[in-house]
């Protein structure tokens, strides 16, 4: 007897639908990657202009979006202090 049936793996519907989701996992594991990187390199200069960054700090800087971190990097050179740049409990 025949086995006419096709695994699922090997349909073009699954195929579509598996390189759709690989495709966007990519793109947001790119997104992460970058706003980790912003993050990382924000917190570097604001510790080299400022001092030491409290833990407050470090956790706004974590959980901002990339527009804001893009905007506190283009900030850093006018900011009088941590606070003035990032603000809330910046220290």
């Amino acid at each position: 007897m025949l086995n006419l049936v096709t695994p699922i793996q090997e349909t073009k519907a699954y195929q579509s639908i598996f390189a759709e989701g690989e495709a966007k996992g990519e793109v947001k594991g790119k997104a992460e990657g970058k706003a980790e990187g912003k993050a990382d390199s924000l917190k570097r200069l604001l510790a080299r202009r400022f001092g030491p960054l409290p833990a407050g700090a470090e956790q706004r800087i974590d959980r901002a979006a990339v527009a804001q971190l893009d905007a506190w990097l283009d900030g850093i050179f006018d900011a009088a202090s941590l606070d003035d740049l990032i603000g809330g409990d910046a220290g």
